[in-house]
């Protein structure tokens, strides 16, 4: 069977199970992997699938935070936090958005993957923005716009990467520290290009400044909360010890190979040990920490937890699936073989790997399409360093952002409650400034501040 017509068929499943059959995503993105299962005779081997799936650290990490954020909102010091962002930011319009879209977009540049990150920092931004006078589906969207762009930034684990896969290209003709630098005026336009889009929507739907007798000063919030800033900084530290660190200390007394490992070590205890430290300032705030409360409170995440496990699960199982019957390397090769102009490949080339980006997990998405891309982009003119970093762009700040089946965007409406319908509508105009703006340096309409393109 033809691997776009393959292609065709999830994307209906989804599309008909989710809109018109009106189920959860959980719901159909397990069905729609069943189906597909059948549909390539593939049935015995669904829990090979699963067991391949389950070898990713991100459903793992996922879960972690989600029990996190159930945790740290039932103790209460998501109120404190609350408070103090919006006795500092509250008196303008629209500020916790713009607080939350670089907080987010910090934070990511040391997790390393968008839905992590928007589960992280979500807990906090989302119930700020929204005490600030966000509709929930904004929150979201400003949530995942931040998360998607956070992978891109430099301390990320992808920027080696994209330099090793151009470096496979090109032997030897860049550095990696020329690389590394490379990658911030990209991200600069990127994070203005989300500034700007945020400036617009906030004024379109005029989101005021918090009411003056609903928010607190920035004294009084700070002396009833300044014990819960400890949490974001126990979330913090970890990832940026590990950057600053992996490649000296940490090598010297693990090895290269567990070094390696370390940032997807980190990203799965983090939430356990976050989730020890709330329960620790609950307690210090005067509250009964027993094991009653500890069984009650986790017991109340696993419903949240539930549907987040089986979304990941099944679209890594979907993507092993894929790349079992050659579905994926079909795709790479009919793409390869068009012979397409500078034009073309600067705009089908983000366009392709939005939409796979919708159903591939990113990591894989990079590896198994960003070898094709960069050499694809280079033979028409493309900048070689632009054409590898724009691979990270591609899948991290794109694919997941993009409605109807991002997995950023859907965790970080799961967080904000926000209906599905309401929030893909207003994702449409980021995803849409944010191709433009990918376009525009693929074809070098935009200065990189000075460096050599």
């Amino acid at each position: 069977m033809n691997a776009w017509l393959f292609f065709g068929i999830i994307i209906f499943l989804v599309v008909t199970l989710f809109i018109f059959g009106k189920r959860p995503m959980y719901e159909v993105m397990f069905v729609a992997f069943i189906l597909l299962c059948l549909i390539t005779g593939n049935i015995t081997e669904v829990g090979e699938y699963w067991m391949r799936a389950s070898k990713s650290y991100l459903p793992f990490t996922l879960t972690g935070f989600v029990v996190f954020a159930v945790v740290f909102e039932k103790t209460g010091i998501i109120n404190d936090l609350i408070n103090i962002i919006a006795a500092l930011v509250g008196r303008f319009h629209g500020g916790a958005g713009y607080v939350a879209l670089l907080a987010t977009a910090a934070m990511g540049s040391f997790c390393g993957t968008g839905p992590g990150t928007a589960v992280a920092t979500g807990t906090v931004t989302i119930p700020a923005m929204k005490k600030t006078g966000y509709p929930p589906e904004l929150a979201a969207v400003v949530s995942a716009a931040g998360s998607t762009l956070g992978p891109v930034i430099p301390p990320t684990a992808a920027i080696p990467v994209m330099f090793e896969m151009l470096n496979h290209v090109l032997p030897g003709q860049y550095s990696g520290s020329q690389f590394w630098m490379f990658a911030w005026p990209i991200c600069l336009w990127l994070v203005l290009q989300r500034i700007v889009t945020l400036f617009f929507i906030v004024r379109k739907m005029d989101i005021q400044p918090v009411p003056k007798e609903d928010r607190m000063t920035v004294r009084e919030a700070l002396k009833q909360g300044w014990v819960s800033l400890l949490l974001p900084v126990a979330l913090f530290l970890p990832f940026m010890l590990g950057m600053l660190f992996e490649s000296t200390f940490i090598t010297a007394r693990l090895g290269t190979v567990a070094a390696s490992h370390f940032s997807a070590f980190t990203l799965c205890v983090v939430p356990s040990f976050a989730t020890l430290f709330a329960f620790i300032l609950y307690k210090v705030k005067g509250n009964e920490v027993d094991a009653k409360v500890i069984f009650e409170f986790v017991g109340d995440a696993i419903t949240a937890v539930a549907p987040v496990v089986v979304i990941t699960f099944s679209g890594y199982a979907i993507n092993e699936l894929f790349a079992d019957i050659g579905v994926t390397d079909a795709l790479v090769g009919s793409f390869t073989s068009m012979h397409l102009p500078k034009l073309a490949v600067v705009i089908l080339g983000p366009l392709f790997f939005t939409i796979m980006g919708m159903f591939i997990e990113t990591s894989t998405l990079y590896l198994l399409f960003g070898p094709v891309f960069i050499p694809l982009a280079i033979s028409v003119g493309v900048n070689p360093m632009v054409a590898a970093m724009s691979v990270n762009v591609m899948t991290n700040a794109m694919g997941q952002l993009t409605p109807p089946f991002a997995l950023c965007l859907l965790v970080s409406m799961s967080i904000a409650e926000a209906d599905f319908k309401k929030t893909s509508y207003l994702a449409i105009p980021w995803c849409v400034a944010q191709f433009i703006v990918i376009v525009m340096y693929l074809l070098e309409w935009l200065p990189m501040f000075g460096m050599a393109v």
